[in-house]
């Protein structure tokens, strides 16, 4: 924005924003491939899909350089995953041991980058800009129709204008799930990819996001007829048992790293299983639940907060969506402690409320904005913890929060990405995750509390997200995707389509219908 230094925003947070990052060298930024250079992208030597090591206890839903950070593109602690971008330069033949010319044009990167960094210093600032755009655009492989097509489509669209569904909710439901399907097929059947991304294709397997889209998988299944979901529900949760770790947890960040155990990540897969435990019956799923939930007591402080095997080790309030998974398990386990730790977790999260329903500790660094992402998760928490223990006092709490985002959403008409404290509102992108999640939020309230309201926001805010997700594309990779951030180029998941962005949107849909026939009944 004018006038304000870079990756600054108003009110004072941080706006994520591409820094600078070395030039490409001039016959780089042309649109020809790279001999050798397919649409899987690696390292010598690695699968496909590997990134760097993933910050210790971290979420890759929830790790900051998701929100777009590009300042290490070529490993960034496993968030967004390596550029995996290793070609050969034209003309230079490789040695037979794979090294000699390649080393040598290694070695000599580094004095080329310092080169071409201090050439450009030298250039006006407004050219400096260009070519950074360019660099950026041929890193993200925007020169692909089916990328250029997106940025351009996100350029013309205005957030706030009016929503154009272009086909029914269950052609978008159908058009997802067979999304996520191929974001399955994409990783051998392992676990899900966790996003598709313009510059890397296909990502690795993602435990956490794989365990709560099991629980999208049964419920479509079941919803849509579709015997095939059905089987992969019961794969992807046979795949979390193989991955389980010793001590009863999952890991933080994608398969191809070095398993570190992670609070979040464990309660979302606990979800999973109890729902596969609950549709195949099978004792061995709802075992390995239960001895990720006595991780989680073992490892909670007395407080109710957990602190350790966290992001960034500090505690935080969107872990009700761990404390949910809890009341839940122990309903199928009988094991009370499970509800007591869930509770404490509750009565924790709740202290960190104020009046206008702003949590503290929502955001994924302390002092910075919250997305709708995060502050959606709170809000899921405490209401289905509410329905599952018969009690209104989390209710309220859901409902606090619930109620100023939907007083801001009919003024403006659109939510802002990111709120800070005070409810100050970074409008300069929306989170697609966010956005879904926050529709399926208020369509769960309009069920438990019969508030209208709530259902007509939803109802708006569902037609806001299907908008942009193609029906029709030729390209597979974005035929029923939804994207991380709109536009595109937005700061969260910058460049790319998160699986639990489509998991989340799917159960705001069905949600939808599921309360649009109530009213159809009640009329």
């Amino acid at each position: 924005m004018a006038g304000a230094p870079p990756g600054r925003r108003r009110g004072g947070g941080v706006l994520a924003r591409p820094s600078p990052r070395p030039l490409l060298p001039g016959y780089r930024v042309g649109i020809r491939r790279q001999p050798g250079v397919g649409r899987h992208r690696r390292s010598p030597g690695k699968p496909p899909g590997t990134a760097g090591p993933a910050h210790p206890c971290g979420s890759l839903l929830l790790h900051r350089e998701l929100r777009g950070r590009p300042r290490d593109r070529d490993g960034d602690g496993g968030a967004r995953g390596h550029h995996m971008g290793v070609s050969q330069k034209v003309g230079v033949a490789p040695s037979p041991n794979g090294v000699g010319a390649a080393a040598s044009e290694t070695a000599n990167q580094p004095v080329r980058a310092g080169l071409r960094a201090r050439a450009v210093r030298r250039l006006p600032s407004r050219l400096q800009a260009w070519l950074r755009a360019v660099d950026d655009a041929a890193h993200q492989r925007l020169y692909r129709p089916l990328h250029f097509l997106t940025l351009i489509r996100d350029a013309r669209a205005n957030p706030s204008g009016p929503a154009r569904p272009e086909g029914e909710r269950r052609q978008y439901v159908r058009a997802l799930v067979d999304w996520l399907k191929r974001g399955h097929d994409a990783v051998g059947g392992q676990g899900v990819a966790a996003y598709y991304g313009f510059a890397e294709g296909w990502s690795a397997a993602y435990p956490e996001t794989t365990g709560y889209i099991i629980n999208t998988c049964l419920e479509a299944a079941d919803r849509l007829g579709d015997p095939d979901l059905a089987a992969r529900a019961r794969r992807l949760a046979d795949w979390e048992l193989e991955v389980q770790m010793p001590e009863g947890a999952w890991q933080s960040g994608l398969t191809t790293v070095p398993p570190v155990p992670a609070v979040f990540n464990t309660g979302q897969v606990i979800q999973g299983l109890i729902a596969a435990h609950r549709a195949f019956g099978h004792a061995r799923y709802l075992e390995a639940a239960a001895r990720g939930g006595r991780w989680l007591v073992a490892n909670q402080d007395v407080d109710g907060a957990w602190r350790r095997h966290t992001y960034r080790g500090f505690a935080n309030s969107y872990s009700t969506r761990v404390a949910w998974p809890l009341v839940d398990l122990a309903r199928a386990t009988g094991e009370r402690r499970f509800e007591e730790a869930a509770v404490r977790y509750l009565e924790w999260a709740a202290r960190c409320q104020d009046e206008s329903g702003w949590f503290d500790h929502c955001s994924l660094e302390p002092g910075e904005p919250a997305l709708t992402h995060t502050l959606a998760y709170t809000m899921e928490g405490f209401l289905e913890s509410s329905v599952l223990l018969g009690t209104d006092r989390w209710l309220r709490v859901a409902q606090r929060t619930a109620d100023s985002l939907l007083h801001r959403y009919e003024v403006r008409r659109h939510l802002a990405g990111a709120y800070d404290r005070g409810w100050r509102g970074d409008h300069s992108f929306a989170c697609m995750t966010g956005c879904a999640q926050v529709g399926l939020v208020w369509c769960r309230l309009y069920q438990v509390t019969g508030d209208a309201r709530y259902l007509n926001a939803a109802l708006k805010i569902n037609d806001f997200v299907v908008t942009f997700i193609d029906l029709r594309s030729a390209w597979p990779e974005m035929r029923g995707a939804v994207k991380g951030s709109h536009p595109v180029w937005g700061p969260y998941m910058r460049f790319r389509l998160p699986s639990w962005a489509a998991k989340f949107t799917v159960d705001s849909l069905l949600r939808e219908e599921e309360a649009l026939a109530g009213l159809e009944d009640r009329s």
